[in-house]
């Protein structure tokens, strides 16, 4: 029997879409269902998908949609939906719980994520969801903890074996966990005090002689943290080392919780994404949040880059007569202007992630400077070269392509000076060198470049005519 055909540009039904676009088709036909009334088909459809899924169903019904189909949910169900959302979205669901039944929904979070969200609601509301919870004593110690830093992020249950276990002992204590141990490739040894000793491989205490104490077969040397230390530290501390949990000690070196992986990648992006935002003068804005909420975020510095702009404008209006004389010069501000403004933001760019990643110290300022600076040095010459030969066949004179060359090298030089410089400047003063650094850059790029360019045609006006 033939195969059938199928005709040119018409494709099998679901085989040209990937994963993401199903999930997505599935997730757009909850909200459809949901807004038709049909509530029991949408439930039945939004249970088969995976939780992050059910995530992004929950924040695109709106408020009253979402409730209403919060209010079906098991509190395990919803547990899991909170455990795959960011803080922020996560109070937006959780707002949506019955006063009674968020203990219950706590209850079956992990632990560091009940800590999160109690943390952020009313002190009221926060202190009696505690009490009414039956896992409160797991959550209570940490709260005691900063949210961006160690002690916030770790989780207080992980496996471990005593130093003077024999690894049939030991063995035995890690079955007795049962699932909660299969996660970890390797368990951490402690002494009878709990002080953190040393770490040691599933695989090779499996491999070892039954009665070989543990102490013998353990890797003493094992990098840890204290609870204090920044969310941002454990994350570069876990990617240098190539490490899937992170031990966190008291001040006695008595282990107190472990930080894995997978809260780390959510740091990092959260992190990294917080760093892009600022610099842009967005920071606290999602792409389909609140409408005023992306007005206020916007707006102030919406009205500084317009100071800075204008700033601009006056630099070239001190040299309306020198424009008026040779109005070519007016084709090429865009360009030695916009040259700078992309070399100083690529800079800005490097530097900023150099600093969020710990590669750049305070003592390696001068260092950093000098590097940008002679790397501004060779692209300005290099371009100044192309453009002065551009400005030459445009224009015919040979003097407006040593201008306009001139210019470029010069601003070249003030985009390495400023990309570099900004954020060095905002971290001296303990501000986040994140924070709208590009607006800051592009306008010494844009002033500095102005002035050179038009300045110099001043000086040489006679030659330009």
């Amino acid at each position: 029997m033939e195969e059938p055909t199928i005709p040119e540009g018409d494709q099998i039904p679901g085989e040209a879409l990937s994963i993401e676009e199903r999930t997505r088709e599935e997730v757009e036909q909850v909200l459809r269902l949901m807004g038709d009334g049909d509530r029991n088909s949408a439930l039945a459809l939004f249970r088969e998908l995976h939780p992050v899924d059910q995530g992004e169903a929950l924040l695109g019904l709106g408020q009253e949609l979402c409730w209403e189909l919060l209010a079906d949910l098991t509190p395990k169900e919803t547990a899991q939906v909170l455990e795959h959302l960011d803080m922020d979205e996560a109070l937006v669901v959780t707002a949506g719980i019955d006063p009674q039944v968020l203990p219950l929904v706590l209850d079956e979070t992990r632990p560091d994520v009940a800590a999160d969200i109690l943390r952020q609601l009313p002190q009221e509301q926060s202190q009696e969801t505690l009490e009414a919870m039956l896992e409160a004593q797991e959550v209570t110690p940490l709260l005691g903890y900063a949210d961006e830093t160690a002690g916030g992020l770790m989780v207080p249950e992980f496996p471990v074996v005593a130093d003077h276990m024999t690894a049939g002992i030991a063995l035995d204590v890690l079955r007795l966990l049962g699932p909660d141990a299969e996660e970890f490739g390797s368990i951490f040894v402690v002494d009878d005090q709990v002080k953190l000793l040393g770490s040691i491989t599933i695989t090779r205490l499996a491999l070892s002689p039954l009665n070989t104490v543990v102490r013998e077969i353990m890797q003493p040397e094992i990098i840890s943290v204290t609870s204090e230390i920044d969310q941002e530290e454990c994350a570069r501390l876990m990617d240098r080392y190539n490490l899937r949990h992170l031990p966190v000690v008291d001040q006695e070196q008595r282990l107190i919780g472990i930080i894995q992986v997978e809260d780390v990648v959510d740091v990092v992006q959260e992190e990294a994404t917080e760093d892009m935002y600022r610099i842009a003068g967005i920071a606290g804005e999602r792409v389909m949040g609140s409408f005023g909420n992306s007005v206020r975020s916007r707006l102030p510095w919406l009205y500084i880059n317009l100071g800075t702009a204008f700033l601009a404008a006056l630099v070239i209006s001190f040299f309306e007569s020198t424009i008026a004389r040779v109005a070519v010069l007016a084709v090429f501000l865009p360009v030695v202007a916009g040259q700078g403004g992309i070399a100083g933001t690529q800079t800005l760019t490097l530097v900023v992630r150099g600093m969020a990643l710990g590669e750049i110290s305070r003592h390696s300022g001068l260092q950093l400077i000098s590097r940008e600076l002679l790397l501004g040095s060779v692209h300005g010459l290099l371009l100044a070269v192309a453009v002065g030969l551009v400005a030459y066949v445009w224009n015919g004179t040979a003097v407006l392509g040593v201008v306009v060359g001139a210019a470029m090298l010069g601003n070249m030089i003030v985009a390495g000076l400023a990309g570099s410089g900004v954020p060095l400047l905002l971290r001296r003063f303990n501000m986040d060198p994140a924070v709208s650094s590009v607006i800051f850059v592009t306008t010494f790029t844009d002033v500095l470049g102005f002035l050179f360019f038009l300045g110099l045609a001043a000086v040489l006006v006679e030659s330009l005519v």
